[in-house]
């Protein structure tokens, strides 16, 4: 009898803890977005009154987690830092290996191996290019980390990545240069790059962002925005050199291998196969897919890959033109380059079946 209450008791302990820890858990990954009323989502979520709520705000305060701001009414939380440092250093003879392993990797103590897998391949990557590509005498470093989230920027004062690439590949406008990075295999030097730095890393963090100019390219995993990808350009004081932003929450369960894996088409053993492209990417100023130079501009480079998904999202309509030159004048030059389109509309799959219906033996009038 003593024995089972024993048992019952350490059984009682372990469900209080775990309790606690799925409260406290909540509370690091939802303050943000709830500052103010934290307390109010934590006595809805889990049924426990207030006072209770509150006492497990400030066991987070005392573990240096959570810092309270103001009083009663006014007070709102934030996460506190558990790590911060900024370094300015020479590209000069600068090691991008030896600047995660003594600078940055030892503030990530005790975070999940694919947490910090992904950040070491972004952040030896994008530091990488700066030594490379930016012409930068100089690189900026920033690395900050709390109980939810970590991220890390990388900035230089050089030539600048849009700009760079828009000379390099003679593109008309610096948006072309952004449609480039989002195919990958895109470098200015194929002597020391594959070109698929950036591709990967924006897709292995929860959120990515680079800019340069009055142009900032992101992507997104995070399921609260709207889209993955997006251009923004901005009315501020243009960005001299590049800066690059990369976040990811310390929850996360992607690995480096999950993303190059899904990148590699299912009938090739190895290397990087797969693409996908965005086309709302290619409407600036509301502008409509409708033209062959528009579809060329699509399809440049793409022949560097076995399999080229095609993401409509965000496109209504395009024109017979544009959807010609892609899925019968292209796929004709191209033939090992297989082409797919996802997230079509109505009005979009009846255009790509108008133009694929002369052939009866193409195999996308089965895909719909």
């Amino acid at each position: 009898m003593l024995i089972f209450k024993i048992n019952n008791r350490r059984v009682n302990n372990m469900a209080v803890r775990n309790k606690t820890k799925e409260i406290q858990e909540f509370i690091i990954y939802n303050v943000e977005a709830h500052p103010t009323d934290i307390a109010k989502l934590i006595t809805e979520k889990f049924g426990i009154s207030r006072v209770a709520a509150i006492n497990h705000l400030r066991l987070l305060e005392k573990g240096d987690l959570l810092e309270a701001i103001g009083l009663t009414k006014a007070r709102h939380y934030k996460l506190k830092y558990i790590a911060f440092d900024r370094k300015v250093l020479t590209t000069a003879q600068l090691r991008e290996d030896e600047v995660w392993s003594n600078f940055v990797k030892p503030l990530f103590e005790g975070v999940k191996d694919n947490i910090l897998g992904i950040c070491a391949h972004g952040f030896t990557e994008m530091l990488n290019n700066v030594i490379d590509h930016s012409e930068s005498s100089t690189v900026e470093i920033v690395v900050t980390r709390s109980a939810a989230e970590i991220r890390l920027r990388v900035r230089d004062y050089g030539i600048g990545i849009f700009n760079k690439i828009q000379k390099a590949l003679n593109l008309s406008e610096p948006q072309h240069a952004i449609l480039e990075l989002t195919k990958g295999k895109l470098t200015t030097d194929k002597t020391k790059h594959t070109g698929e730095g950036i591709f990967f890393t924006s897709r292995m963090f929860d959120h990515f962002a680079i800019g340069s100019g009055t142009l900032i390219f992101g992507r997104t995993r995070r399921a609260d925005r709207p889209t993955p990808d997006w251009i923004w350009e901005s009315d501020q004081a243009p960005i001299t050199g590049t800066n690059v932003d990369m976040s990811i929450l310390t929850n996360s369960t992607q690995t480096t291998k999950e993303v190059f894996d899904k990148h590699s088409a299912e009938f090739d053993e190895f290397g990087f196969s797969k693409t996908f492209i965005p086309l709302k990417l290619m409407k600036y100023e509301g502008e409509q897919l409708i033209s062959r130079s528009q579809a060329k501009r699509l399809m440049t480079h793409v022949d560097q890959f076995k399999e080229v998904v095609l993401d409509f999202e965000g496109i209504a309509e395009i024109g017979q033109a544009f959807a010609d030159e892609v899925f019968r004048v292209y796929r004709k030059e191209h033939p090992s380059v297989h082409v797919y389109p996802l997230n079509t509309t109505e009005d979009v799959k009846k255009m790509i079946k108008r133009i694929t219906s002369v052939d009866p033996n193409d195999p996308l009038n089965n895909y719909f």
